[in-house]
Formats: structure tokens, C-alpha cells, sequence
């Protein structure tokens, strides 16, 4: 396999989780429902899946459905 070729596969990879993550958020932000996250100390820290869904897309609004 070619870098090219792998650097292609790292991208549709990359993409691919960055979407089912997304769609994940969407998905429990539309159910109500929250997410469990690690805080730094390893701690889990419980958000509303509808504030992390906005936290998540504000992060990546300039990088966003660009696949």
C-alpha cells in the first residue's frame, strides 16, 4: 500500500468515526437522553447529550461535513 493510499484510508477512517459520533450525539440529543464522559482526573462526568451535541459542533463548525 501506497502513503497515498494510506493516508487515504486514515481520512475515510477519521471521517467515518467523526460521523457515527455525531450521529451518536444526534441521536441521544433527540432522545433526551445524556452522555457519560471521563473528566482529567478519569472521573465520569454526566452531560446532556444536547449540550455536548452543541459543545461538539461548535468545535468543529469549521471543519464539519466536509468528508
Amino acid at each position: 500500500m501506497s502513503e497515498q493510499e494510506e493516508l487515504n484510508l486514515y481520512d475515510k477512517i477519521s471521517n467515518g468515526l467523526k460521523t457515527s459520533y455525531e450521529n451518536l450525539l444526534r441521536r441521544k440529543a433527540a432522545l433526551g437522553q445524556d452522555m457519560v464522559f471521563a473528566d482529567e482526573n478519569g472521573m465520569p462526568r454526566i452531560v446532556p447529550a444536547k449540550d455536548a451535541l452543541a459543545d461538539y459542533l461548535h468545535t468543529n463548525s469549521s471543519s464539519a461535513h466536509h468528508n
